[in-house]
Order: structure tokens, then C-alpha cells, then sequence
């Protein structure tokens, strides 16, 4: 260990080191707290003028830079090897040339891995091996960074495109990591915590993360806010060290306290996340104050072009946030608030024509080899930009050349596109051409329900029904269609009477579908079999989305059941538009306007809110607002203040708006744009009704009747409260039981569902119970042997029913099993059976017995077992009882977050003269 660096070592002293779990942990229990140290700013620019960063300079007058172009690269070098790295193999490999010409720093070994790592996510291993570019990378070895060679050590490790070399591969972790190497020491204790520790490291599992995390915190330059703020997501992850929210807080706050405008950020997200016995709100608005005066720069890797970043002041802020005090009293729902670390994007009033990204992208075009998909994102880009009708022109071109390149998805979009010109037969046949293209070649489903919807309602001669049934049919089949369920049906779905339909949606949210994601994640939070990680995992695909953010926040507006929910769904939309911008403005209004519009300040927000919505052409936000000023100002003056809008970027409801107050010739158009736009179903058809009834024509709001009688599934206002799945459910057949289901597992020969069958059988408050089967299902465990089956075992048999305990113990010596693995060092096994000698104590001994095993499993650093002998010492259960030793403990175990621990703590320090 001589090689250590002294600022390493420093570092880890100022670390409180809980000892290290058992090697068979999965997560190492450690405590690393940052140092104290006072707030000085260290990171960063002095102030948001000093602040230079063009990817926040929309519109500006600064060129596209290498530097920008490198992030661009990056991005979406990273975005094609995640979705489809062998179609896209050459393409990337340019790419790759192109940022190792932008970026010299890139050129050399992290280019090479770049294109390793290629191959391998391509899947192309033997050409790897034959291309032979792992063994270049060893030969620049000596020149390369330490985390490069760890890169290096993986293929060799592994035998990634050379033939496997584990000494050479572990001797340069091993090496890394006697240089001080915070990745290297992680990645030695992830070994070591896996059961594989790497022979020739001996320092104690604690010691080499609090090494390791040392190394990461370094000294106190410009970057040691970044390397904080990783610290502080290690702890989020619970990869190694046991996830626990109030040690990556202190992290983020020391962050923050260094000059971070990310982590003041976080701090204050905290605040926003938190219980009502948690939440502080004046450090809240003191690291808002912070966080604004520091530009909140949203994190570079998910920087959206077009949003603009920091672009509001403190009181900006707290009139979004609308300054809530969280207030849970009376919550009946859990949450995965905490879990989300959402950003700050304040888009303007108004789109920006242009943006540095587009520009990259026009570079990207003239290169011979550009596949379709850059024409496709430049031409969706440029429709969000100058509008979906004001960029129509360029779109289309842009369309027509990716649809060439063989582009799925610009082709789908041409089609629906062209139908913009249904009374052209001409285009009206080459769009319905396209579309069944993509479904018969690309297999896209989406495009089978836009021909039902063609044939249903767009075309000038629908309803066309033996076309769109076909469609209609087919896509059925697919199962692509979003699963339609309401909010309350949502959370009750139960998964063993309707499996299919949880299944759907799970698969859906899987595949990145943006309600289906909502839906399962309000499944997830609400569920009792979710864990923590599962939170977690879930919560981070949410926060990738902004408009699955907008759905969930939806949904936890719908699904409030009280006023403190209420309160708390409210202020959760509001950090949702903090992070989407603009895009979330309207659905915000409208929870606004259902909350508390009567207040005079909240009615000022909703119009603000619908003013910058309506300047995206948005209708509904045109239309609503509109109706809230009914009574002061007609409609035809508000028609005015978006009439360039409408022209220029109108969705279809905005068409809709302006219907009643435009020429018979622009009304003609327009309602070809909204034809195009609509959904076809009777809200879309009733309203192209009603608008053609109010320009006196008979005939097509006649038409459009007709339309509407050839829905599937009728009007809605005749589905009597049911929904079509609910319908097509009845009289289907039932799906077996819970209990069903695990037998047929256990028949099936999966034993792990003994311990399904066993907490099904064994809990008298269900019908299922029958403590006889129970007790075999856990006496099965038992004869099976496998290690894990006896720590479940362990764990599980002090919480069972009495019953069940007592036809256990006749058959199998329970205590012996304990005292056995208490005796071999298992530290779960110390703690159950502390406890469970406390439950069942008939002597003194037994106590003493008790507090012995809570003592031992306290100082291997178990945060529960610390939190039992506490109290044991408090109250003096088996032990003399020693109040300040048991604060002590406490304390410890409060660390770590555990809530027992807390509140024993407050309660004793009232008791206690320190």
C-alpha cells in the first residue's frame, strides 16, 4: 500500500466508517461524510455573467464551435450505439473519425476504445479479434491514463476481442488502485463484495471504498464539485455502498456549499421532494438564491436545444414553484418524488427560429454517407422551430430525401404529411402507399392504425369501413395500441386477475412508450413488492422523458385523495414545468384552474401559463383561454393575438379556434391542416361538425356525422362508464390464482416458489391460510441446503404466525439452526436471532442471550442490529442499562437512516445531561 498518495489518505480520514458487511453483502454499509469545511466558492464562474457556454446561447450570434460540435457527437454517438449500433456501424465509425478531428483530446486511446466498444455493442466479436485493435490499445499501455487502463483490463478480463488474460488484466486494476485510482478501488470492492476479490489486495473492504471515495473527493480545485456530486450519486445508486438519501444530501449540500450551481439545485430539490418533518424552507430558498445566482446549468449531457437553460431569476422561480409548503399530513399514497432529479428549463415567450444543433445538423446532411434519420431530425426540428406550417416547405424536402435514404420514420412522416392534400387522389394514394410501406417493410404498427384512420375519417369518400376494418384488425393483433385505463383502474389492476393487461403495459413502459411508462411507474410506487432499487430504476427512466413526466404528474393530480395529496400533486406539476418548459405550461394551467383559480394571483399565472403555450400554437390553450376572459374580452380579439401563431404553428384544436373568424378560403385550408392533424376518434370528428355548421355548410357537418357513426366502439357518451377493455374482458375466463399460479411453479420445479406458497399459507388474515402446507414450504427450504434459502428462512420464521412457528419447531431445531449461523459470522443471522430470543424470552438468560447476539451484529455493522442494542442499553433488556452508550449506538445507526434509530435518539437526548 506504499504507493498510496498522502491527499488519499488524507481525505479518508475525514471519513466515519461504519465496518464492513459480511462479503456476501451485496452493498457495503459505510458512512463518508464530506468534510467540514466553510462555503467558499471554488467551482465554476464567480457569477452567471462570468458564465460562458454556447449551448445555452440559442439564438445568439455565436457561431457553432468544436467544442460544441464535440458534445453534439458525443451524444449522439452514445444515442446510436444504445439503439441500434450494427445498422448503424459505418455511420458511428464516421462519427467517431469526426470527433477525434474536433477533439484532439479524443484522438489516441479514447478514440480506440470508442470503436472497441463498438464492435462490442454491435456485436461483431470476430471481427474485433480479427481487426486486432485490443492489442493495439495494450501496446499504448504505458502512455495511457489509469482509467483507461481499466477499460483496457476489462477486455482482457473478459476476453473482449483477445483471447482472455486475467493476470495482466487484475495486475493493471491492481496496479490503478495502488496508484490511488478511485475507479480501480471501486472496482476492486465490487469484486470483492460479488465474492471474487483480486488476489494481492488485502486492505479491509471499508477501507478500499473509503479510499476510493477519497480519491474521488481529491483536493479542493475547480472540479471538486463534479467529483462531490458523484459521491453523492454512489449513494443514490446503492451499487456498493447501501443507498441512503441524507448522506448523498450532505454530499450535494457540500457541492453546493463549493460553488455548484447542479448541486444547489439538488439541494433545493430535496427540500421541494421532502416530508413536511424533513423539509427546511429556508435552506431552500437559500440555495435557490445560490442556484440562480450560479445560472442552474442543466447537466451537458441531457441539454435539450430547445429549452434555454438558467434563463429565470429567484423570483421567477418561487412563482412557478409557487413556493409550497410540503405537507403531508394525512398522505395516504406512497411516492417516488425523492427519486427524481428533475432540472430547470425556462423556455422563452417565444420558439427560436434557429439553434446551434440545427446547424449541426445541416453538416451532418452533406456528408454522402448520412443516413436518413439526420434528415428526418433536422426536418422535425425545423418544424418545431419555424412552426409546423411555416417550416412545411423544408420539411417536406427533408422528408422526401430520408424517405430515399430509407428512413422508416421520415417516411411514416411524409405520409401523414401528404394527406394534408386529400383531395389530390395523386398524393392522397402515394401517402396510403408510404404508410403500408413502413408497416410491410419497417413493421411499423403505428402506421397501421393511421390508415384505419385514413380510411375511417381523412379521406374525402370515408368512411371507407372494408379498408379500415382491415387496419383496424391488424393492428388489434399487434397489440401496439396504448393500453386505455383510467386512473383509479390503473392502481387497482390486480395482477392475478388481470396478468395480460399489466403485462401490456409493463412491456410498453419497457419500450419507452410515454403513458405506458407513467402508468407502470405509478404502479411501482404505490406497489408493496417494489423495492427501493426498483424505485430508483424506475424513477430514472421517468426522469429521461419529459412528456412521461407530464403524464405522471397527471396522474398524481387525478389520483390525490385528500388535500395534503392535492398540495403535494400541485407542486410536483410545478417542478415538472421547471423541467420541461413550456411543453408542460398548459396542463398546468388547467390543474391550476381546477385547484385554486379563485386567487387572484394563481388566475394571473394560468394566463401567463396559456400565453406562452398559446405562442406555440397550442389550441386548447388558445381555446381555454380564451373562455376564462368570456366575459371581458370576445373571442375574435383573442383569435387576434394568436392569428400569426395559428398560421404559422396551429395544432388542430388552435384550427379549430380560428375556424369561425378566417375567409371561406383560408377556412378551407385549414381545415385540411386540421384533417391531417386529427385524431380520429368522435371528440376530433364532433368538432370538424360543429366547425362546419358555424360556417353554414350542411353538407359537411352532415359528412362528418356520418364519420362519426363509423367509430369503433360507438360515441363515448354511450359506453355506460365502461371502457373497451372492460368490455371485451367479460366473460373471457379467469386467470388462476395467486396460489395456483405458485403451485404450478413448485410442480413445475421452480422451489423458490416455496416462498411465495409459504407467505400465502402462512399469514391467517388470508383465505389461503393453512399453517400445516406452511410449515412443509419452509421446512422444504430447509432440506434444500442453499444458502439463501436458510438466510431467507432466518429471517422469516420470527415474523410467522405462531402456529405456524410452533409446527416448525416439532420438526426441525430452529434454535440450534440460528445459534449454528450465528456462530459461523452470518451477521443477519446474529441480529434475527437476538431478536427472536427477546420475542420468545422466558428467563433472564434468554435476554442476556438476546442482547449478546444484538452486540455482535451491531459492531460488524449492521445498521438494525445497532438500532436494537440501542434500545436494549436504553430501557436495560438483558443488559445494564446505559443510556448515554445507547445514544451512542444510535447516533451510529442514524446515520445510515434508519428511523427507529432517530426517533429513539430524540427521545433519549431529553432524558440525558450531556
Amino acid at each position: 500500500m506504499k504507493r498510496l498518495t498522502a491527499s488519499v489518505l488524507t481525505a479518508g480520514l475525514l471519513a466515519a466508517a461504519i465496518p464492513a458487511a459480511p462479503v456476501q453483502a451485496r452493498t457495503l454499509e459505510l458512512a463518508f461524510m464530506p468534510p467540514q469545511i466553510q462555503p467558499q466558492h471554488v467551482c465554476g464562474p464567480a457569477s452567471r455573467e462570468s458564465k460562458e457556454d454556447d449551448l445555452e446561447i440559442e439564438g445568439g450570434d455565436a457561431e457553432l464551435n468544436d467544442r460544441v460540435r464535440a458534445r453534439y457527437l458525443r451524444r449522439d454517438i452514445q444515442r446510436l450505439q444504445a439503439r441500434s449500433p450494427d445498422a448503424s456501424f459505418d455511420f458511428i465509425q464516421t462519427l467517431i473519425s469526426r470527433l477525434a478531428i474536433v477533439d484532439p483530446d479524443f484522438a489516441g486511446s479514447d478514440e480506440l476504445i470508442a470503436r472497441i466498444q463498438l464492435y462490442v455493442d454491435a456485436g461483431r466479436f470476430d471481427a474485433l479479434h480479427q481487426a486486432g485493435l485490443v492489442g493495439q490499445l495494450r501496446q499504448m499501455a504505458d502512455a495511457m491514463t489509469n482509467n483507461d487502463k481499466l477499460q483496457l483490463s476489462q477486455f482482457y478480463l473478459n476476453g473482449i476481442g483477445v483471447d482472455p488474460d486475467p493476470d495482466f488484466a487484475l495486475g493493471l486494476i491492481r496496479d490503478a488502485a495502488f496508484d490511488g485510482n478511485a475507479n480501480a478501488l471501486l472496482s476492486l470492492a465490487r469484486m470483492e463484495l460479488q465474492g471474487t476479490p483480486v488476489p494481492g489486495w488485502d486492505a479491509p473492504l471499508d477501507l478500499t471504498v473509503t479510499m476510493a471515495f477519497g480519491g474521488i473527493l481529491g483536493q479542493l480545485n475547480r472540479t471538486v464539485c463534479k467529483r462531490a456530486e458523484r459521491i453523492a450519486q454512489e449513494y443514490l445508486n446503492g451499487e456498493i455502498v447501501s443507498p441512503n438519501p441524507g448522506i448523498s444530501y450532505a454530499w450535494y449540500k457540500f457541492a453546493a456549499d463549493m460553488g455548484s450551481a447542479n448541486a444547489a439545485w439538488r439541494v433545493v430539490e430535496f427540500h421541494l421532494a421532502a416530508d413536511a418533518v424533513e423539509k427546511d424552507n429556508r435552506i431552500m430558498i437559500e440555495y435557490l438564491r445560490l442556484a440562480v445566482e450560479r445560472g442552474i446549468t442543466l447537466d451537458q449531457g441531457q441539454f435539450d436545444q430547445i429549452k434555454s437553460s438558467g434563463a429565470a431569476t429567484e423570483e421567477e422561480l418561487l412563482d412557478i414553484l409557487g413556493y409550497n409548503h410540503s405537507n403531508d399530513d394525512g398522505r395516504n399514497r406512497p411516492s417516488i418524488a425523492p427519486y427524481l432529479q428533475m432540472a430547470v428549463n425556462i423556455d422563452g415567450e417565444r420558439a427560436d427560429d434557429d439553434s446551434f444543433y440545427m446547424d449541426y445538423l445541416r453538416e451532418l446532411t452533406q456528408l454522402d454517407t448520412a443516413p436518413g434519420w439526420v434528415f428526418t431530425r433536422l426536418a422535425k426540428e425545423t418544424l418545431v422551430r419555424r412552426g409546423r406550417w411555416a417550416g412545411e416547405p423544408e420539411a417536406m424536402a427533408l422528408f422526401e430525401e430520408a424517405t430515399l435514404r430509407g428512413d422508416p420514420e421520415g417516411q411514416q412522416l411524409l405520409g401523414l404529411k401528404l394527406v394534408r392534400w386529400r383531395d389530390d387522389p395523386v398524393k392522397l394514394n402515394r401517402a396510403i402507399d408510404l404508410l403500408t410501406d413502413t408497416v410491410t417493410r419497417y413493421g411499423m404498427m403505428a402506421s397501421m392504425d393511421h390508415l384505419d384512420g385514413i380510411y375511417r375519417c381523412k379521406a374525402p369518400d370515408a368512411p371507407l369501413l372494408r379498408e379500415a376494418d382491415l387496419w383496424a384488425e391488424n393492428y388489434r393483433a399487434s397489440e401496439h395500441e396504448t393500453v386505455g385505463v383510467s386512473a383509479t383502474d390503473l392502481i387497482a389492476l390486480d395482477p392475478f386477475k388481470e396478468p395480460l393487461t399489466i403485462a401490456q403495459i409493463q412491456t410498453q413502459a419497457l419500450g419507452g412508450r410515454i403513458q405506458s411508462l407513467a402508468h407502470y411507474v405509478q404502479r411501482v410506487q404505490v406497489s408493496d413488492w417494489a423495492s427501493a432499487r426498483a424505485d430508483r430504476l424506475w424513477a430514472a427512466r421517468l426522469d429521461r422523458s419529459d412528456q412521461a413526466l407530464e403524464a405522471f404528474a397527471e396522474l398524481e393530480f387525478e389520483l390525490a385523495t385528500n388535500p395534503a395529496e392535492r398540495r403535494l400533486a400541485i407542486e410536483l406539476f410545478r417542478r415538472v414545468y421547471l423541467n420541461n418548459g413550456v411543453t408542460t405550461a398548459l396542463d398546468l394551467a388547467i390543474a391550476l384552474v381546477e385547484d385554486n383559480a379563485k386567487k387572484p394571483e394563481i388566475a394571473e399565472e394560468i394566463l401567463d401559463l396559456l400565453t406562452r403555450a398559446g405562442n406555440r400554437g397550442e389550441g386548447a390553450a388558445i381555446r381555454l383561454k380564451s373562455r376564462l376572459l368570456a366575459d371581458t374580452v370576445p373571442a375574435y380579439e383573442v383569435f387576434q393575438e394568436y392569428e400569426d401563431e395559428i398560421e404559422a404553428r396551429g395544432d388542430f384544436l388552435a384550427l379549430m379556434f380560428a375556424i369561425p373568424f378566417v375567409s371561406a378560403e383560408k377556412a378551407a385550408d385549414y381545415f385540411d391542416r386540421a384533417v391531417s392533424l386529427m385524431a380520429c376518434g368522435t371528440k376530433d370528428v364532433e368538432e370538424l361538425g360543429d366547425a362546419h355548421a358555424i360556417r353554414m355548410d350542411p353538407r359537411m357537418s352532415f359528412h362528418w356525422r356520418q364519420v362519426g357513426l363509423a367509430i369503433e366502439g360507438g360515441h363515448v357518451l354511450s359506453k355506460l362508464r365502461l371502457s373497451d377493455r372492460q368490455m371485451e374482458a367479460f366473460n373471457e375466463g379467469a386467470a388462476p390464482t395467486e396460489l395456483e399460479v405458485y403451485q404450478r411453479l413448485l410442480a413445475e420445479g421452480k422451489t423458490s416458489a416455496h416462498r411465495s406458497l409459504f407467505r400465502l399459507t402462512a399469514n391467517p388474515d388470508l383465505e389461503t391460510y393453512d399453517p400445516d402446507a406452511a410449515a412443509q414450504h419452509m421446512l422444504a427450504l430447509l432440506g434444500q441446503g442453499a444458502a439463501g434459502d436458510r438466510s431467507w428462512v432466518l429471517s422469516t420464521f420470527r415474523r410467522a404466525d405462531e402456529d405456524v412457528r410452533a409446527l416448525i419447531s416439532e420438526q426441525f431445531d430452529m434454535t440450534d439452526l440460528y445459534l449454528k449461523a450465528s456462530q459461523s459470522g452470518d451477521v443477519a443471522a446474529k441480529f434475527e436471532f437476538g431478536l427472536l430470543l427477546r420475542d420468545t424470552a422466558r428467563a433472564p438468560s434468554d435476554l442476556a442471550n438476546s442482547a449478546r447476539w444484538l452486540r455482535e451484529a451491531a459492531e460488524a455493522g449492521n445498521a438494525d442490529a445497532m438500532a436494537e442494542f440501542g434500545y436494549a442499553l436504553a430501557y436495560g433488556i438483558g443488559v445494564q442499562k446505559n443510556v448515554k452508550e445507547a445514544i451512542q449506538w444510535l447516533e451510529h445507526a442514524a446515520t445510515t437512516g434508519n428511523r427507529r434509530a432517530e426517533d429513539l435518539v430524540s427521545l433519549l437526548r431529553l432524558s440525558v445531561v450531556r
